[in-house]
């Protein structure tokens, strides 16, 4: 016997619908018709269901702080600048607080599993940290959260502190290293103290890189070779990626190429970047996406987050990964069938493999499901439809 059996339900684009049946915490079985007893058999009428939502680049420590130092002139300089006078005054007790505030939020906008990233440097010490795996533990029957240690100064005079919290942080219980290249005077030094550090610790690495509209911060190709000569393939995640546009074709086309052999993982944040870079620009003003169609061409698994939630980086943010995918549409002018088809890929399937977990909708999955208000799955990205009923590990949970 199952214990639930959703009937009727729409999986693909243009294909009849399926029932899937779930055992425990997996799912035990999807075909046309199961006709096994279910302890709970609920019929969806043809309604679409997605794998539960992967959140690959988000900023929980962060989030829900726009109006304490608000950015006025909207530069990641100036962001930069107000989160380190906030990481001065902020308490473990708050960031809980906030944290807890927007993960729910991402829940009920059909996340089940998220990647955060956490400051781990001499302005907010480790109470970030804290904040972060107290979370994790206590919401872990709603979320899979994943935390990446955010360090500063690795390198320089002041690197000493920087090490030591970066490995407090993962003796602790932080699961990746990270990292912002942007703000490092010698950046390649920087991405060898993180391979340095992950080796040590056999971690995983996710780094903010390239988050410049400038060739002169360009360092994606650099990471990309390191990540060879260490063999980290498939664990090495880079987000942002902006300076990849700005750099001329040639260069592009080799990096991209390198990338796709050391299977780094892209995630792009088009919220943020469209918000945060050209600042700087007269007309034509650059967007600060990365390049997008030429990294998914170049079989690049590209995922797209959520990035900041209503903070000094972003006052616009939501934790809605459908919001962020519907956005990269059109950032990234991605409307035929299969372009929509990847973007849905980019908030499931992509992140779930970058993050090492199993984001299909297949037997012995796990139970993380999606039940949207639309019957084509062609319409999703489009339509934006309301996301009443998460499944999380077999658990049903509705949001009215």
């Amino acid at each position: 016997m199952y214990d639930l059996l959703l009937k009727n339900a729409r999986v693909a684009i243009l294909e009849a619908p399926v029932d899937i049946a779930i055992t425990g915490e997996r799912i035990a079985a999807i075909a046309p018709h199961l006709d096994e007893p279910a302890t709970q058999t609920c019929d969806v009428a043809g309604r679409v269901v997605l794998p539960g939502l992967v959140e690959s680049h988000i900023h929980l420590d962060k989030a829900l702080t726009r109006d304490r130092l608000p950015n006025r002139s909207g530069t990641l300089a100036e962001a930069i600048e107000r989160n380190h006078e906030l990481s001065l005054q902020v308490t473990s007790q708050d960031i809980y607080t906030r944290a807890h505030e927007t993960a729910l939020w991402a829940l009920r906008c059909g996340t089940t599993t998220l990647r955060t990233h956490v400051n781990v440097d001499p302005f907010i010490e480790l109470k970030g940290l804290h904040a972060l795996l107290e979370l994790r533990e206590r919401l872990r029957h709603l979320l899979d959260i994943q935390i990446v240690a955010l360090p500063h100064r690795l390198v320089g005079p002041e690197r000493r502190r920087g090490r030591e919290l970066l490995e407090a942080a993962l003796i602790e219980g932080a699961d990746a290293v990270g990292g912002a290249t942007v703000v490092e005077d010698d950046q390649r030094a920087f991405v060898d103290e993180v391979f340095r550090m992950a080796l040590r610790y056999q971690k995983a690495i996710d780094l903010h890189i390239d988050e410049s509209e400038s060739p002169r911060d360009f360092t994606l190709d650099y990471l990309a070779e390191r990540t060879r000569q260490e063999g980290y393939e498939g664990r090495v995640v880079a987000g942002h990626c902006c300076s990849l546009a700005a750099v001329d074709d040639a260069l592009a086309a080799r990096t991209i190429e390198l990338v796709a052999r050391a299977r780094i993982a892209v995630v792009t944040l088009p919220a943020s970047n469209l918000y945060l870079q050209g600042r700087a620009d007269r007309q034509p003003i650059r967007r600060g996406l990365t390049r997008v169609k030429e990294l998914i061409a170049a079989g690049v698994d590209v995922c797209c987050g959520s990035d900041n939630i209503k903070d000094m980086f972003n006052p616009f943010g939501q934790p809605d990964l459908l919001l962020m995918a519907h956005l990269l549409g059109y950032a990234a002018q991605m409307g035929a069938r299969d372009e929509q088809g990847y973007l849905l890929d980019s908030i499931t399937t992509r992140p779930a493999k970058a993050l090492g977990r199993t984001g299909t909708l297949s037997t012995g999955a796990p139970a993380d499901l999606l039940l949207l208000e639309v019957q084509q799955v062609g319409d999703v990205i489009s339509d934006l439809p309301a996301r009443r009923t998460v499944i999380k590990r077999g658990r049903v949970m509705v949001f009215e």
